[in-house]
């Protein structure tokens, strides 16, 4: 009965907590964009993806999006992961 409680209790933090999160995720791999997109929104995340460097440079530099964390892949087609992570900490 204490773990149903716990359960609930956990599930309506889970909820509340995440909802106003929002996560890019940079993956040249679709079927690792489905998995981890998947996995996070299931906590309730809000989940933005790009397949690009690029494109998730672009995402960052709108002003209308407020994005809070990145996930990247490291080796991706048009940018190495850390000079994508030099680019964003000069935006």
């Amino acid at each position: 009965m204490n773990s149903d409680r716990a359960s609930s209790s956990l599930a309506t933090h889970t909820e509340s907590c995440y909802r106003d999160i929002c996560i890019l995720i940079v993956d040249f791999d679709p079927i690792c964009l489905r998995v981890a997109s998947g996995m996070l929104r299931a906590l309730t995340y809000e989940v933005l993806t790009a397949r690009r460097a690029m494109e998730a440079l672009e995402m960052i530099r709108d002003k209308d999006l407020w994005i809070d964390m990145v996930l990247m892949e490291l080796h991706m087609p048009d940018m190495y992961g850390l000079d994508l992570l030099d680019e964003i900490k000069r935006i």
